[in-house]
């Protein structure tokens, strides 16, 4: 039947069938799409070493102050784990530390081989400790 139309559905006609669906889909961007243009350098000998060139010119002088610096460095290491322990105590040091009746109080002397400018700052190092074991 040529010409011929149908209507269904009790006199609607069919142009709500054409209303458009939510799209999940998003708006078309150079970037949603990932088609921005990238940075692609030739790296050509002459490039890449004047760029080490420059880079060498810029950290040697901070390794050399850095390394001047650490030459008026005094370091003195000083253990007093045994030396501070009474004689009576040494065999079991674990005693010595959780009873109360001890003094624990520790004179150290030492002598320092350079002379220190003021300043002078004092680390504390402890070994096997670990700040976070709950035993």
């Amino acid at each position: 039947m040529k010409g011929a139309t149908s209507v269904g559905g009790g006199g609607k006609d069919d142009s709500s069938a054409a209303v458009s669906t939510k799209s999940n889909k998003p708006k078309y961007s150079r970037f949603s799409q990932q088609e921005l243009s990238a940075w692609k350098p030739i790296l050509t000998p002459g490039w890449v070493i004047s760029s080490f060139i420059v880079i060498g010119v810029v950290f040697i002088p901070i390794g050399l102050a850095s390394l001047f610096a650490s030459e008026h460095l005094v370091e003195i290491v000083e253990r007093y784990d045994t030396d501070c322990i009474p004689l009576a105590y040494r065999n079991n040091s674990l005693h010595y530390i959780q009873t109360s009746e001890t003094n624990k109080t520790c004179t150290r002397t030492f002598n320092v081989p350079k002379h220190m400018k003021s300043p002078v700052f004092i680390y504390y190092e402890l070994d096997n400790y670990h700040q976070n074991h709950r035993r």
